[in-house]
């Protein structure tokens, strides 16, 4: 029999208790990457700047690496669930092997083509020299970041949150103390600036890697008997791949769909395009809920995909989907009312605080639908139907969000925001579609009016508090 959590513990119960610690560890990170963004903004406008031009670039590599951890986890998950740790220990040696490798030439690659690369992205030539600064070091270390990654999907997969979840808060501490000793120079280490910052960045995905390693060991979810079996890891990597491919591709799209929005805003000007990092900085931190929803939904669904329990993915369907709808909302109103106090500490310019209301205002009111269309691609991941997952991303971002920011983008800055806002919407409206469509193929359709009935029971019960 098999006792995963995953598998025997109560639906909500099960979502709670994966989704909190992934939040808490996102929700450091993200801080950590605030004060990041705190201290470069000491450094000066061009520094910030020179960081929102490298932003799409790093998120696209991370992305690219961010579907495998789908496809691991996902894969991970499914041998788990099926009752077979000797393939999901292959699995994972697997991954973390081959991706890193990958991950050195890619880095190697972005060294050679960076200065054409970020002046496609509107990059002056005064702006390249502090990007490179910044780029250099994460092109190089990448590889630790991607070997993390991958650890801490499998570790997700078999529901263990709690430990590397505190291996990410020591990374984001590791981060933390080495930029304020290499941004700034203190005791015995040299000034480096903004080239600081992307050194203590790497600092800290080398302190992650080694302990998500150990953790993974600990977990007996690691094994290279691959090696001695080159057929049978062929098999293994093209398994991973055959979920992961398609996720790769919804997920590189994202940062594509990042990197037309900052070439847009950069027509209104270096503060337009610092505000927007700022902003994206915020945006993550605050959404840091329905992220590590969507993160921990993936291996549930596979898990439970995996054992033919599919009244628990049925049930976790419909309790993500009112999660997702209320924080977004939360977090629409928290924004909105106090944008200004929230944008201070990274500028006190008062034209980034007011490019960053109208976003805030404008985009925010958007922020539930955005979180349904990322869960539904999530779940779809789970289930291995990675297709209809990267459809989702495909409309929403290629199909929705580019033509629209480019068409918006003729007329004013808050015209993108208006974009992206409505690119949302039809996104989330997109995804319902798929997600009705694939229900219906497995006979689990949810009826409207049972969607409709847990949102009037559940404000009901916040009448009696």
């Amino acid at each position: 029999m098999n006792d995963s959590p995953l598998l025997n513990k109560p639906v909500g119960q099960t979502l709670r208790t994966m989704a909190i610690p992934a939040a808490f560890g996102m929700l450091m990170t993200f801080m950590f990457q605030l004060v990041d963004t705190y201290f470069i903004g000491m450094l000066g406008v061009d520094q910030l700047a020179a960081m929102s031009f490298s932003f799409p670039v790093y998120i696209l590599i991370v992305s690219f690496f961010m579907g495998t951890a789908a496809g691991v986890s996902s894969t991970v998950g499914r041998a788990l669930g099926a009752n077979n740790p000797p393939k999901a220990q292959r699995l994972v040696g697997v991954a973390m092997t081959s991706f890193m490798i990958i991950t050195v030439v890619i880095g190697m690659l972005g060294l050679y083509v960076d200065n054409g690369l970020f002046s496609l992205l509107g990059a002056k030539q005064e702006a390249l020299f502090y990007v490179k600064q910044y780029m250099t070091p994460l092109f190089l270390g990448m590889f630790l970041l991607v070997g993390g990654l991958i650890a801490n999907s499998a570790l997700m997969a078999k529901g263990i949150m709690i430990p590397s979840t505190a291996v990410m808060v020591l990374g984001g501490i590791v981060n933390v103390v080495f930029d304020y000793l290499l941004i700034f120079g203190h005791g015995p280490f040299p000034t480096l600036g903004l080239q600081g910052a992307a050194v203590a960045t790497v600092l800290s995905w080398l302190t992650i890697l080694v302990l998500m390693t150990a953790l993974l060991y600990r977990a007996e979810l690691l094994s290279f008997s691959f090696l001695g079996n080159l057929k049978q890891a062929s098999e293994d990597f093209s398994q991973i791949m055959l979920i992961s491919t398609p996720a790769i591709a919804a997920q590189v799209l994202n940062p594509i769909a990042i990197a037309v929005i900052t070439r847009s805003v950069s027509q209104y000007g270096d503060n337009a395009v610092a505000a927007f990092g700022i902003v994206s900085r915020i945006e993550s931190l605050a959404l840091v809920g329905i992220l590590a929803l969507s993160v921990i939904l993936t291996p549930f669904i596979a898990q439970n995909v995996g054992a033919k329990a599919n009244h628990r993915v049925n049930q976790s369907i419909a309790i993500s989907g009112r999660i997702t709808v209320y924080w977004g909302i939360g977090v629409f109103l928290m924004l909105a009312l106090f944008s200004a106090y929230i944008f201070n500490p990274f500028s006190q310019n008062p034209t980034l605080t007011t490019i960053g209301q109208n976003y805030f205002y404008i985009v925010g009111l958007t922020y539930p639908a955005f979180g349904l269309a990322l869960i539904t691609s999530s779940i779809f991941n789970g289930a291995q139907l990675p297709k209809r997952s990267m459809a989702i991303t495909m409309v929403k971002s290629i199909i929705l969000t580019i033509p629209m920011v480019l068409f918006a983008a003729q007329f004013s800055l808050e015209s993108i925001w208006i974009g992206i806002a409505l690119a949302n919407i039809l996104g989330a409206l997109y995804a319902r579609k798929q997600l009705i469509q694939w229900q219906k193929q497995s006979g689990d359709s949810t009826p409207n009016s049972m969607i409709v009935k847990d949102y009037i029971n559940d404000f009901g019960q916040l009448r009696w508090y």
